[in-house]
C-alpha cells in the first residue's frame, strides 16, 4: 500500500527511526492522517524480513535505525518505471471523482490537466514548470 512505497522512499533519502518516519508523515499531511505504532512497527518489521530494509544501527536508547537495502531499492526504481501506467489508469477514474465532487467539474477537470501536463513536463525543464506553477498560484491567491 502507499504506506510501504511512503516508507521506502522515505528511507531512500537517509537512514531514520520508525518515529522519524511517523513524524514525517504527521508534518507531510499537516496532522490529518498519522499510521498508528500498532500498524507502522509490523510493517517495518515485515519489509525487514523481506529483506527491503535492515536496521543500520542501534541508537541510544535501544531506537533502531532502518535504511533501505538494494534490494529496497530496486523495488522503489520498479515502481518508477510503473509510474506512466499508474498516471493513465488515474486519467481513467479521475472523471469519476470529479462526477462524485459535484461542485465545479469544470475546473476539476482543468486542475487535473494542469497537474498531467506538469508531471510530463517536469522532467525536461523542471525550473521553467515550477516557476510556471508559481505564478499561478500567486495569481489564484489574489482572486477573492
Amino acid at each position: 500500500g502507499i504506506l510501504t512505497l511512503y516508507i521506502l522512499y522515505s528511507l531512500k533519502n537517509k537512514p531514520k527511526s520508525g518515529y522519524e518516519i511517523l513524524k514525517e508523515i504527521k508534518e507531510k499531511t499537516k496532522g490529518k492522517w498519522v499510521p498508528s505504532k500498532g500498524t507502522l512497527y509490523p510493517l517495518l518489521k515485515q519489509l525487514e524480513q523481506e529483506g527491503l530494509i535492515k536496521i543500520s544501527r542501534i541508537d541510544k536508547r535501544l531506537k533502531r535505525i532502518l535504511e533501505l537495502t538494494n534490494d529496497g531499492k530496486n523495488i522503489l526504481k520498479q515502481i518508477r518505471k510503473y509510474r506512466e501506467e499508474s498516471r493513465r489508469k488515474f486519467r481513467l477514474l479521475k472523471d469519476l471523482f470529479v462526477d462524485l465532487l459535484e461542485e465545479e467539474p469544470e475546473i476539476e477537470k482543468i486542475l487535473f490537466e494542469i497537474g498531467e501536463i506538469a508531471c510530463k513536463k517536469v522532467y525536461r525543464n523542471r525550473e521553467k514548470v515550477r516557476k510556471i506553477l508559481k505564478k499561478c498560484l500567486s495569481e489564484l491567491k489574489k482572486v477573492d
